[in-house]
């Protein structure tokens, strides 16, 4: 992993926005790169993921986000086909997740993704998950095998997992990072973190500004003074939940 700096983040990259996001975080995938944090108990069943990312490699299953122990696990990740999926439980014999049928292939693009999960009612994820990519709602299939059961898995008390997946330890992330947040106890819409400019039409940035809850986090990788928890994981929502290199 790597900083990157004076990136202005956006739908084509052009620096007309009016807030900066300074820094990105580059993961190469032949580093096996990832941030670590294990939170003190589990939050709410309501939260909402905003980052904006870069992919690098392309074809291979790669992880954005992961949570959990064997059988009681959760996963946001890029399957071979460069489509997301949104896992918030699996485990043996019980899976519910939902698969855009938006394909990420453009490398040298920002795209800008809003996942947000109301609840933990596995059996209708239709109407209890958003996935928004450039502030435009991205459409879904849904998968439900067996029967999940318990909280959403996304926002447990098990370890996290930035860049790598929960708990296998392998399928990491390549490309570029940045503006990571993740807000425990809301549903929020991409209006919270994000603006179109006038002129441009373009969807840009902007700084986030309310609660995040217990859990949550903001990751603006601002800090490269060092590769510790309070430098390149440095949680800035004032919750202190560093992220480990």
């Amino acid at each position: 992993m790597g900083f990157y700096d004076a990136i202005r983040v956006g739908a084509s990259g052009a620096a007309d926005s009016a807030y900066t996001v300074d820094r990105s975080l580059r993961f190469n995938d032949d580093d096996s790169p990832y941030l670590a944090y294990t939170p003190s108990g589990s939050g709410s069943n309501q939260m909402t993921f905003s980052f904006w990312m870069k992919r690098g490699n392309l074809g291979t299953q790669q992880t954005i986000f992961s949570s959990g122990e064997v059988n009681a696990r959760a996963h946001i990740y890029f399957d071979t086909s460069d489509k997301l999926n949104i896992q918030p439980f699996n485990s043996t014999g019980a899976n519910a997740y939902i698969v855009t049928n938006m394909l990420f292939r453009d490398p040298s693009a920002w795209y800008h993704i809003v996942v947000t999960l109301n609840n933990a009612a596995y059996s209708d994820m239709a109407s209890t998950i958003n996935v928004y990519v450039n502030n435009v709602a991205a459409t879904f299939t849904t998968y439900t095998t067996g029967t999940p059961t318990g909280g959403n898995r996304l926002n447990d008390a098990q370890a996290k997992r930035i860049g790598e997946m929960r708990p296998d330890s392998g399928n990491h992330f390549d490309g570029y990072l940045a503006e990571f947040n993740f807000i425990d106890g809301q549903a929020l819409t991409p209006s919270s973190f994000g603006e179109t400019n006038a002129i441009t039409g373009q969807w840009n940035p902007k700084k986030y500004t309310g609660s995040y809850g217990t859990n949550g986090f903001y990751l603006k990788f601002a800090d490269n003074s060092g590769t510790t928890a309070t430098t390149l994981g440095k949680d800035s929502s004032g919750n202190g939940n560093n992220f480990t290199p």
